[in-house]
């Protein structure tokens, strides 16, 4: 082979190699630019999303609103009348009232352990009557501890469920029966709760709220039973204070005559031997009264 051969045979394998590079160039930039389109397409259509975004952050007249809390409370109330307010209240208000009543069954649960496990158990080291008699008051005293201060925990929950039930404005959801029937659940609860605890004046707005949702709670013997009971309480009160207000005390008197005059009424009726004899006795508790008042 000669110089020239040697030439024209060099020349041809760099040529070749220049077009197998540009093919590989141009099928990678190919590969790239296939790739690359569909993520600019992508990046352009987040882009168009965030500023969508931004933009519905503003008003129609451009005023930016993701931030303002009024200054004016009656414009904040006015955000209070809608159902997703009153609804995410009706949850929380759910949420406590099932927590106080897990506070009570929890209770009730240990408290019948306790009574099992006292019943089983041999006390053999009492040789003495009096003994076993300090044993057992000593067991009911720690048991009405427990009923005491599990009845006082849930008292917390049951007074912010009511506390949350009276921040919903809804009108709709006010008249939806089974938000009266919870509503009903959670007064009946919370009194019998408080009244166990000798706590009866707070029961008083409760029961007289109570009568007032349904008209089958208007026709609850119970609640006019707690009702006599807590007017009574108000009433001995009064009388014992420093300086009762008479107009309070006779108040207190009527209503409480009234509470059991309703009671014996809804469950013997009218006519009844029982609601004749209770007649008589409220007109001579009131004559008495009407007698002290003269006198004085």
């Amino acid at each position: 082979m000669n110089g020239n051969d040697k030439i024209n045979k060099s020349m041809k394998v760099l040529l070749s190699s220049a077009i197998i590079c540009a093919f590989m160039t141009g099928s990678a930039f190919s590969q790239q630019n296939g790739k690359t389109e569909p993520a600019n397409n992508q990046k352009k259509e987040e882009t168009k999303k965030t500023t969508d975004k931004i933009t519905s952050d503003k008003a129609v007249d451009g005023w930016r609103i993701s931030d303002y809390k009024p200054y004016i409370t009656a414009i904040k109330d006015l955000e209070k009348l809608s159902k997703e307010y009153s609804e995410f209240m009706l949850k929380r208000s759910i949420d406590e009232y099932s927590r106080g009543l897990d506070t009570l069954d929890d209770m009730l649960t240990e408290i019948e352990r306790l009574r099992t496990e006292y019943k089983n158990k041999k006390y053999l080291n009492e040789k003495w009557y009096w003994q076993e008699v300090d044993r057992k008051n000593a067991q009911e005293r720690y048991i009405q501890r427990l009923k005491n201060e599990a009845k006082t925990k849930s008292i917390t929950n049951f007074t912010k469920s009511i506390n949350n039930l009276d921040k919903i404005k809804s009108n709709e959801l006010k008249n939806d029966p089974k938000y009266i029937e919870f509503k009903s659940k959670l007064f009946r609860v919370y009194v019998s709760t408080q009244f166990d605890l000798g706590n009866f004046k707070p029961c008083l707005p409760i029961l007289e709220r109570y009568i007032t949702l349904s008209e089958e709670t208007r026709k609850d013997i119970w609640a006019y039973k707690y009702l006599a009971n807590c007017y009574a309480f108000m009433e001995e009160t009064l009388k014992k204070s420093k300086s009762p207000s008479e107009e309070d005390i006779v108040y207190y008197k009527n209503m409480k005559n009234k509470s059991m005059l309703q009671a014996v009424e809804l469950k013997h009726g009218t006519d009844s031997v029982e609601f004749k004899e209770l007649q008589r006795i409220v007109q001579l508790d009131e004559k008495k009264s009407e007698s002290i008042n003269i006198n004085k």
